[in-house]
């Protein structure tokens, strides 16, 4: 990896911009452990007191991802002596591809959650892979590109152990993409939807699916803006400024749309049983 040296207003600048980035990145690790130490209960209720499923198995590894991602990020990056810029360059390409991967396996789960709701129709179980891939192979490949056009330089100053200065990329195209992804699956988790809308005859799972599902997916959409307006607006020390939150709330939410779910198929068994005509639509098998 080349080696370059900066200037000392570059040096403050620089500085500036990753204490920025450092708060981001704490209160993003903060808001994880705090979340997860709010779900626990519910999620060793739910979870870890049964027979883990494949599905339990991709929650967890999404879940807990952010452990070695975000929380060793902070350690690694940040709080230990200045490292050598090639193992920079491999820490900071093993963390980006977590974050994507993260993120990606978050879409798996809610798509799935999706798919349940159209009563596992034929038409997505063939149409929802082909779109997943088509999204993710463009995804993957500016990913690549843009981690391998960073460069590692010598920590500027002690106790900071990596230096990425980048170049100009298409970066801002991921996010476009994954804006997409999102718009397309909101709008099918909502097409199931309407009929309960205009009836008013709302069960209580029903409205835990819908209202996690709609402003679950807003929120997580209206997070992919804001990445993409600091990808195109802000230096490009500063473009990953909102990535740690964007990766943590993602998983967040996306695991108490499975908790909520699982929390309220506990208890409302009776309901289930009682009246499949009624939820016949919003089978949520996948999440049992």
């Amino acid at each position: 990896m080349t080696a370059i040296s900066l200037t000392p207003e570059e040096v403050a600048t620089y500085l500036d911009d990753r204490t920025l980035t450092s708060y981001a990145l704490v209160s993003g690790a903060m808001l994880f452990l705090y979340d997860w130490m709010l779900m626990l209960p519910v999620e060793l209720d739910v979870v870890w007191s049964k027979k883990l499923r494949p599905l339990d198995v991709l929650y967890i590894i999404q879940r807990y991802m952010p452990l070695v991602d975000t929380i060793g990020l902070i350690f690694v990056v940040y709080f230990v002596e200045p490292l050598e810029p090639n193992m920079c360059h491999i820490l900071y390409n093993i963390g980006g591809w977590m974050y994507l991967t993260g993120m990606i396996l978050t879409d798996v789960i809610l798509m799935m959650r999706t798919w349940a709701l159209w009563g596992k129709d034929i038409r997505l179980t063939i149409g929802l892979p082909i779109f997943f891939v088509g999204c993710c192979v463009p995804i993957f490949y500016i990913t690549y590109l843009y981690l391998n056009s960073q460069i590692s330089i010598p920590s500027p100053v002690p106790h900071v152990g990596c230096a990425i200065l980048g170049t100009e990329s298409m970066y801002f195209l991921v996010w476009v993409i994954l804006m997409v992804l999102e718009a397309v699956i909101l709008t099918l988790m909502l097409i199931p939807g309407l009929p309960y809308f205009r009836s008013g005859n709302w069960s209580a799972l029903t409205t835990i699916i819908y209202r996690d599902g709609i402003t679950y997916y807003l929120f997580i959409f209206g997070l992919s803006v804001a990445n993409l307006l600091t990808v195109l607006l802000l230096p490009h020390d500063l473009e990953t400024l909102f990535l740690t939150h964007q990766r943590v709330i993602q998983t967040l939410l996306t695991s108490r749309v499975v908790l909520h779910i699982r929390q309220q198929l506990h208890k409302s068994q009776a309901i289930l049983l009682k009246e499949p005509e009624r939820l016949g639509r919003q089978r949520v098998l996948p999440f049992r």
